[in-house]
């Protein structure tokens, strides 16, 4: 069939005019010749040869052969009037996925070309069968009609739209995929809906994949891709066994099929495959989290307080020959991006707890809240999971992530640390594996750096950290934003949760109202106020003269921070140091005038409820008749015993009074006494 070919010219290929129209190809290429070079006569657009087609120009052709051929620039085909470009077949189509995947670009073109001329073809179809009922004509041939119309239509596409669709030339199969169309326009035409025919191609099907990966994954060595394609040639050539370890099924090398190496290689090293082999056979599961798991992408907070990071590390410098290194906690509020707890030891060992002790005390004299949220890693801090680290405990939110370091924003602060600050000072070491050239090792012998001089040196690292410029806030230093940003919804300590975990135990007891501990005597308080008044004699009534456990906790300065009374278990009270005043009256201030009062109501709280005590209790005697002797059986000679008497005693009946019999008269003599006011 002609079609455009450029520039308004019409390309006909040679097969269209032999033997029709020329015997031969030698004979058309003769007259070609002949006309070479006149004015007129046949003319070819393309030579033919080297993988090239023989192309006529159409225009040169005599008139009765472009009759019979059709000039593809008359445009009057009968779908022009139906045809339109389907968007219903554009969104089908970028939408369908062929076993999981989506179609291929041209693809999809292809298809939706396909579904609007379909989608044409069957009104046409619908048009025609109407007319020729209603000319009560025969419904005989118009399939054939539409087919041919169909064919030809192409033409049309290629000048109007320069596309061209594929469908079926022939009546029988146009048929039967317009019959499928009319009940579904989108879907016959895919071409291996199901993708089938890849699967069924595929040398490699989905068994011999799971051979590979297996091979691949559970030997006791961790093979290479190589080692694995010579493992599967030795099963092939019956050299090797090989068995499923969980069902005892031996797989029969003859179903499968031989492979190149090259081709095992590339399917091992696919992304689906080693995301599942890689991590059985990772020794370092932090090099396969950050090549094979995706994470998560946050905004930082802005308020200090929010969530504070914690982590543990090892500067890059030893104290001693042996290459042992300082173990350091650190935690930096993520909105400030200041360290704000650190401690350190030769070793791990207790180094969480006085971690968390340390935080306390420095929130508490500082006068900010402890942190919101806490996100930790769990090789320390599992332990504290249903204790200290319980949602509402210390924290309201806790974040404990496992192994994972880049689930922690304190590996950023440390890296910044390594490499921003540390990398200028004596005895920095480089890490064996860095990527940067700059950061690798070099011939510099290890320095040993004393054990006081490098914890002192790091710990003036953190203190210029904390004192430069804010990354978002260039006139504040880290520790002014962390300062002046508080966040203004944090909860108070929660001291009765974490002084049981973190604080210190000492068995003590209270008598006349103090509980000594540390050797002074402190006095008995709740929510940071000493008591005085009923609240305090109900206190003393649950511990005065008993045996308490107190948990407590010092500050910076080793004096007590905080200190609580348990009695069996349950938290009673806190304890205070008494304000103390001066003895010397002309020697006192304001506050001692207010220790004063202060213990002067400590003091009368408990004076007046042992006076209202003492005011209870009635006057209540006892005559106690108890037996002192079982029997008189033994008697000592030529004593004088007194026995009691048991005389009768006389009973006086009761004679009715008489009110008139006693009259109540004032006697003026007030010596006469009670009586003389009444006259009998």
């Amino acid at each position: 069939m002609p079609y455009q070919y450029s520039n308004n010219e019409i390309a006909v290929e040679f097969e269209e005019l032999v033997p029709v129209f020329w015997k031969t190809l030698s004979s058309l290429q003769k007259e070609i010749q002949r006309y070479k070079d006149k004015p007129f006569g046949i003319k070819r657009l393309q030579s033919g040869g080297n993988g090239r087609k023989l192309l006529i120009n159409f225009d040169t052709l005599k008139p009765h052969i472009q009759e019979a051929l059709g000039d593809p620039r008359r445009v009057d085909n009968p779908l022009e009037t139906f045809f339109e470009f389907d968007a219903d077949a554009v969104r089908y189509y970028s939408r369908f996925k062929r076993a999981g995947n989506k179609l291929e670009a041209d693809e999809q073109e292809r298809y939706i070309i396909n579904a609007s001329v379909m989608k044409a073809a069957i009104k046409l179809e619908q048009a025609r069968t109407q007319e020729r009922i209603k000319l009560k004509g025969s419904l005989r041939g118009i399939t054939a009609t539409v087919v041919k119309d169909v064919e030809n239509f192409n033409n049309t596409l290629k000048i109007k739209h320069e596309v061209t669709h594929n469908l079926p030339a022939s009546e029988k199969q146009f048929k039967k995929l317009l019959k499928a169309c009319k009940e579904d326009l989108y879907y016959p035409l895919i071409k291996d809906p199901n993708g089938g025919r890849v699967n069924n191609a595929r040398k490699v099907d989905d068994k011999t994949e799971m051979i590979l990966n297996g091979l691949f994954k559970n030997q006791l060595h961790k093979p290479t891709p190589t080692e694995v394609a010579r493992n599967y040639d030795a099963f092939l050539n019956g050299y090797a066994e090989v068995y499923n370890e969980d069902s005892g099924e031996l797989y029969n090398p003859q179903e499968f099929k031989s492979l190149s190496n090259t081709t095992i290689i590339s399917y091992i090293n696919k992304w689906e495959n080693k995301i599942a082999t890689h991590k059985a056979r990772s020794g370092d599961r932090q090099q396969y989290m950050g090549n094979f798991k995706p994470h998560h992408q946050m905004d930082l907070p802005t308020l200090a307080g929010s969530i504070i990071s914690i982590d543990d590390r090892q500067p890059p410098f030893v104290y001693n020959a042996k290459g042992d290194r300082v173990w350091f906690y650190l935690g930096v509020d993520i909105a400030s991006q200041c360290f704000t707890t650190f401690v350190y030891g030769k070793t791990k060992e207790g180094i969480i707890v006085d971690f968390y002790r340390q935080m306390v005390r420095n929130y508490t004299e500082w006068g900010f809240c402890l942190p919101y949220e806490l996100e930790c890693e769990s090789s320390l801090n599992s332990s504290f999971k249903e204790t200290l680290l319980r949602p509402g405990a210390m924290f309201q939110e806790v974040k404990i992530e496992a192994n994972n370091a880049r689930g922690k924003y304190i590996e950023r602060m440390n890296g910044k640390l390594r490499y921003e600050v540390e990398k200028s000072a004596a005895g920095w070491l480089a890490r064996p594996t860095a990527k940067s050239e700059a950061n690798q090792l070099n011939a510099t012998k290890k320095e040993v750096i004393p054990f006081d001089i490098l914890v002192n040196e790091r710990l003036l690292e953190l203190e210029k950290w904390n004192n430069s410029p804010h990354p978002d806030n260039k006139e504040l230093s880290r520790w002014d934003y962390f300062e002046q940003n508080q966040h203004p919804n944090l909860k108070p300590t929660n001291w009765e949760a974490i002084l049981p975990v973190i604080g210190y135990k000492t068995t003590t007891s209270c008598n006349a109202g103090y509980v000594r501990l540390q050797g002074q005597k402190r006095a008995i308080a709740d929510e940071g106020m000493i008591l005085t008044g009923e609240a305090l004699i109900q206190k003393m009534r649950a511990i005065e003269g008993k045996e308490l456990d107190v948990y407590w906790l010092d500050g910076n300065d080793g004096s007590v921070l905080k200190a609580i009374v348990y009695l069996n278990n349950r938290m009673i009270c806190e304890i205070m140091e008494m304000p103390r005043y001066n003895r010397a009256t002309i020697e006192r201030t304001d506050a001692d005038n207010e220790a004063i009062k202060l213990q002067a109501a400590y003091v009368a709280s408990v004076d007046a409820f042992e006076k209202r005590q003492r005011n209870r209790i009635e006057k209540i005697q006892i005559i106690d008749n108890t037996p002192k002797t079982v029997n008189s059986n033994f008697r000592i000679p030529n004593l004088k015993r007194y026995e009691a008497r048991e005389e009768p005693v006389e009973v006086f009946e009761d004679e009715p009074e008489e009110d008139n019999n006693l009259k109540y008269q004032p006697n003026q003599n007030a010596s006469a006494g009670w009586r003389a006011n009444f006259n009998y």
